[in-house]
């Protein structure tokens, strides 16, 4: 999640509410200790989980106080090896299935798992790496894979958050959008902490990348510090359990419910679509009500507007959608055939030989009353293809020259300067304008659309507009994710 789309603590206590509903439940205690453990990326864009999370070799520079280096066959059987001194390069290089640290000339072989820790508690550590725009506080923990280094950042809950919030909302955002987001972004770690995610088979909770929450892509601010210091302790809960809070970067003036954008997951009484203008409510019948919607780059009541992304629009011509279709509806059949249907033609599109053909139609078969479309369809000479689901209609539209194979894709935006080539599509929030010739042959299409992300839960730009409004945190929070409450954990609580 990114504005830019995501416990390791012993509560041992109970929670405190504002009122206590008595057909609530207390939220159950959270694992013991007080620190999360954060999958650090290589390659943050890369395609293949190899190119993103492998390091090759990692040189770090430890800051502050001296470094123990441990190392062992897995995690649970460690043994000091050295401890160095900090200001000083530390390099880690796989070799002959093993690890070996390079230090002030000296070398070190280790075993395939290495924990990086203070070697004074009191004498906390900060490591800097390579390109990167901040330091990473707490332990780093390195396991030898075949083709390269895991790294995984235990960190301190406040540390951590004080490293997603300003990397998800500008500091500069208004001191209320900034406290919701630090109550979204603590309640969406605890409960990915406490399920068991993708990244528990790494010895991680989440991953540093928009796959989760963002971390430590930006600096350390100190209003985004003070928001996470203002917040402490506060997540959201429903029936007493934490929420998933979601949250994106821009609706068009409206929010959608999780069971819409994605359908293979149930419903939440929290997380139900929502009109994000005033005093107009958004409710979108049909596509000409689509395209009238989108069309209009007034932004007077509308909560999002402040985002360059409020509206957008993309047109491209009928050879550069049949170039982007022929890449990416057979990678989009690959990745997720569940989601890429065939109703009429004699291949898939992830078969061998297939092939589009001459594009005759792009048309929305589903929509969200708020103008998300949900199931999109491909009309070409060689068949019939819907894709469902909001994250690979936006892949599957790509509007990069890398994909169309001709001059920039110009994304338009309703206030700033043009996007060339934009990775994917904002949002899955467009109506589509046609333009034929006399014989009613295809010639291109225009795409007008709104927001950026995937409409579910909190809207950033959203919550910054309230803010505007004279709005508090409590009442942004309340607004996105109605129905919830807010919840205090322990005041032995780090988080």
């Amino acid at each position: 999640m990114k504005l830019a789309f995501l416990l390791v603590s012993a509560l041992g206590a109970a929670l405190f509410f504002g009122t206590l509903n008595p057909k609530q439940t207390l939220p159950p205690p959270a694992p013991s200790g007080q620190d999360i453990r954060v999958l650090l990326s290589y390659q943050p864009g890369a395609a293949s989980f190899e190119a993103k999370y492998l390091f090759p070799t990692l040189r770090l520079l430890p800051l502050g106080g001296s470094v123990q280096v441990s190392s062992g066959p897995d995690r649970a059987n460690l043994r000091p090896v050295v401890t160095v001194f900090a200001d000083k390069p530390l390099t880690f290089t796989p070799q002959n299935n093993r690890l070996v640290a390079t230090f002030e000339g000296l070398t070190f072989a280790l075993e395939g798992v290495v924990q990086l820790k203070p070697a004074d508690p009191a004498q906390p550590v900060l490591y800097r790496l390579p390109n990167r725009m901040s330091e990473y506080p707490g332990e780093l923990w390195l396991e030898l894979r075949s083709n390269g280094l895991l790294v995984v950042n235990q960190v301190d809950y406040q540390d951590y958050l004080k490293g997603v919030l300003p990397s998800e909302m500008p500091p500069h955002f208004h001191p209320e959008a900034l406290k919701a987001q630090a109550v979204a972004a603590r309640t969406y770690a605890l409960v990915r902490q406490q399920a068991d995610t993708y990244w528990k088979q790494f010895g991680a909770d989440v991953d540093d990348s928009s796959s989760e929450q963002v971390y430590n892509q930006t600096r350390r601010h100190p209003a985004t510090d003070a928001a996470v210091e203002a917040t402490r302790n506060q997540i959201l809960t429903f029936e007493g359990r934490p929420i998933q809070s979601f949250f994106f970067s821009t609706s068009p003036g409206a929010t959608a419910s999780i069971e819409e954008v994605w359908m293979d997951r149930p419903p939440a009484p929290y997380l139900k679509g929502l009109s994000q203008t005033n005093p107009i409510r958004v409710s979108i019948e049909s596509e000409t009500e689509a395209l009238a919607f989108f069309q209009n780059w007034n932004p007077e009541g509308f909560y999002d507007a402040p985002s360059p992304f409020w509206r957008w629009k993309l047109r491209l011509s009928r050879e550069e959608l049949e170039a982007l279709l022929s890449r990416t509806l057979p990678e989009r059949a690959r990745r997720a055939p569940q989601f890429v249907q065939t109703p009429e033609g004699p291949l898939s599109p992830d078969a061998p030989g297939f092939e589009l053909g001459t594009l005759q139609k792009i048309a929305v078969l589903k929509r969200t009353t708020g103008g998300y479309v949900t199931a999109l369809e491909i009309q070409t000479s060689t068949g019939r293809y819907v894709v469902q689901r909001e994250s690979h209609i936006r892949s599957l539209l790509r509007p990069d020259k890398a994909f169309t194979g001709r001059a920039d894709v110009l994304l338009e935006l309703w206030q700033g300067g043009p996007r060339l080539n934009f990775p994917s599509l904002p949002s899955a929030a467009f109506a589509l304008q046609e333009e034929r010739d006399e014989r009613g042959n295809l010639l291109g299409l225009t795409f007008w659309g709104g927001g950026f992300g995937h409409g579910v839960g909190m809207s950033q730009y959203g919550a910054l507009g309230l803010a505007r409004r004279g709005y508090g945190y409590r009442e942004i929070l309340e607004h996105f994710y109605p129905g919830t409450t807010l919840t205090t954990l322990s005041t032995g609580d780090k988080r």
